[in-house]
């Protein structure tokens, strides 16, 4: 028994106990709603004591916080890997914005539920943080593609579409506790719509 005991307290500090916490916090949101996690739970699933888990985050707030911040991780690395070639005209590229921004979360009912299910203020800015993140990606793989026409607050515009993205997402889960294939669909459908106001139909290629 003093074998194991050991054995697990090593790798616990080889991986590093804030992110073994943010795990243990992830593992439990895939089968039980926020409401009925606590903080005393993620630190037995974690299998570390509370006193030591207070100095890394000193609330479950915090903890939500944690893997809110793996979320925008995800979102950021699988938005820099897509192809911006095979678009054939703009309104492509954002259906799969939208596509790609549902697939982290649909791929893993954790992160559904802790961008959609939980609200607290420190969710609520990495949330905002995120989306500026992915309205400056978007905006360069679409200038990288098409030659875009002079358009003054370019960056903020592309702002409200990813957040109108974002919103029927929020919707979809509400409604039904996920995110719908239709959804999908219908949240790029809206950011279309909104873009529609300042870009034209056709945007000649750049290569």
């Amino acid at each position: 028994m003093r074998k194991q005991a050991k054995t697990h307290v090593e790798k616990t500090d080889d991986l590093g106990r804030p992110a073994i916490l943010v795990q243990a916090l992830r593992e439990l949101l895939r089968t039980e709603s926020p409401e009925s996690i606590t903080y005393a739970k993620v630190c037995e699933r974690a299998g570390i004591p509370r006193a030591s888990a207070y100095h890394f985050f000193p609330n479950l707030g915090a903890l939500y916080l944690g893997l809110r911040l793996v979320h925008s991780e995800l979102v950021q690395e699988r938005l820099t890997k897509v192809d911006t070639t095979v678009f054939g005209s703009w309104q492509e590229y954002v259906h799969c914005l939208a596509k790609e921004a549902a697939a982290v979360v649909r791929e893993d009912p954790a992160l559904v539920r802790v961008v959609y299910g939980v609200r607290n203020e420190e969710t609520m800015y990495i949330g905002k943080a995120l989306d500026e993140k992915i309205a400056t990606l978007a905006l360069s793989q679409v200038a990288e593609r098409f030659v875009l026409p002079d358009w003054p607050e370019a960056a903020r515009k592309v702002g409200i579409a990813v957040s109108i993205i974002d919103s029927v997402f929020r919707f979809s889960f509400r409604e039904g506790g996920e995110i719908t294939e239709e959804m999908v669909r219908e949240a790029g459908r809206a950011a279309v719509a909104y873009l529609r106001s300042y870009l034209p139909e056709y945007l000649k290629d750049r290569k």
